[in-house]
């Protein structure tokens, strides 16, 4: 990124010295255009409200992306940058890709303006205004941060292999080829914040009108399906309180159910040649501390009063959500959600959100571009303490 705007102050200044000034005021334009992508989501964390609501959800978006870091070979270094937008729903913005819809509106100027917002530098995750003032939403960033994990590991035809070997009939596997990328994103946030996160997902999709889901032609599945994967996927997953998976129990499961643990089965159990070798049960649990608390004790906690006690940003917030749930006048009255944001907050560890570069130029370049980002922090007047967690 600041390669991005160093490259466009270089050519601004180039202009004015070989007799095109006339073609800078368009240029400047563009670079403030294309900035503004990157300052607004950079200044809401100077304010308080928004900065401590941010800061949680980076922290899931790390939990959940942060551990395809470790793994071996050439990977992306950057973790997903959360921010708000104006959209109903959350949505990922992949790396690399096209941003020029997610600028302010005015156009872009210049063919040199159009290029610089055309490769994201890294990964971002949008969540609706609204989520700043409902806590359990921010359960969906597992979701988006998993479509990251596909884009960036290059799972797309595994999952598809992987959905398409699962012995669903001819007429249902085609469906859920189509929607396999949304299926891995939903058994990700499952596997990774436990059977929470169906309910959570029950309240933020619109179930009003059926839908006959024989035809569905949707890009996602449709509603009941997706909440039926979702509550399949926790429980290979070994999550405490989600239902065993029987054989007796499955032999005794509606068809749609039959389908929705098929789905989740494929996608949850085996390893993954784009991860190493790793089940995602397994990638989870290396980013995660040791140990896995009750959420429903957690969420008891919460809801008397104290900590969760839970070890992971994850669990707190499915705590969090499940006390919401169970009782959402105590979760409003005992300020359940800001307990829950300091909880948070106190599990993060100190340092920078990176793998180490692996030759030494990439290391010089990578400490010039730390020092470059504290000097635009210290432009815009922030603290330039280097114990600071800078996530993206």
């Amino acid at each position: 990124m600041l390669t991005l705007l160093g490259v466009g102050v270089a050519d601004v200044r180039a202009r004015l010295t070989d007799g095109r000034a006339e073609e800078v005021p368009g240029r400047v334009l563009d670079l403030h255009h294309v900035w503004d992508f990157y300052r607004t989501r950079f200044l809401l964390r100077r304010v308080r409200e928004y900065r401590r609501f941010l800061d949680v959800a980076d922290e899931l978006a790390w939990e959940c992306y942060g551990p395809v870091l470790g793994l071996a070979g050439a990977r992306p270094k950057e973790p997903p940058l959360v921010g708000f937008s104006r959209a109903a729903a959350p949505r990922a913005h992949r790396r690399g890709s096209a941003y020029h819809d997610l600028l302010p509106r005015g156009g872009i100027h210049t063919r040199e303006g159009r290029e610089a917002a055309a490769r994201l530098p890294f990964p971002v995750i949008d969540v609706p205004w609204s989520f700043g003032a409902h806590l359990p939403a921010l359960l969906t960033v597992a979701h988006e941060a998993a479509h990251h994990i596909d884009d960036d590991c290059g799972l797309g035809e595994e999952i598809r292999r992987r959905v398409a070997a699962a012995g669903l009939p001819p007429d249902r596997s085609v469906h859920w080829e189509r929607w396999a990328g949304e299926a891995f994103a939903d058994v990700c946030a499952a596997v990774l914040c436990g059977p929470v996160y169906a309910a959570v997902l029950a309240e933020l999709l619109d179930t009003g009108d059926e839908v006959d889901e024989r035809d569905y032609d949707g890009a996602h599945p449709p509603p009941g399906a997706r909440l039926r994967l979702a509550g399949a996927a926790a429980r290979p997953a070994m999550h405490p309180g989600a239902p065993d998976d029987s054989e007796e129990e499955l032999e005794d499961a509606h068809e749609a159910d039959r389908e929705a643990r098929v789905v989740a089965g494929a996608l949850v159990e085996g390893g993954w040649a784009g991860l190493d070798g790793l089940s995602l049960p397994a990638l989870f649990a290396a980013g995660r501390r040791p140990g896995r608390t009750d959420v429903s004790e957690g969420a008891r906690r919460l809801l008397a009063g104290g900590p969760s006690r839970c070890a992971s940003a994850a669990e707190v917030l499915a705590a969090a959500a499940l006390a919401f749930q169970s009782d959402p006048a105590g979760y409003d009255g005992r300020d359940v959600g800001e307990r829950a944001v300091a909880e948070v907050l106190r599990l993060r560890s100190v340092g920078d959100r990176a793998v180490p570069p692996a030759d030494p130029s990439a290391g010089d370049r990578h400490r010039a571009h730390l020092a470059a980002g504290r000097a635009v922090l210290a432009a815009f007047g922030a603290p330039a303490d280097p114990s600071r967690t800078i996530s993206g």
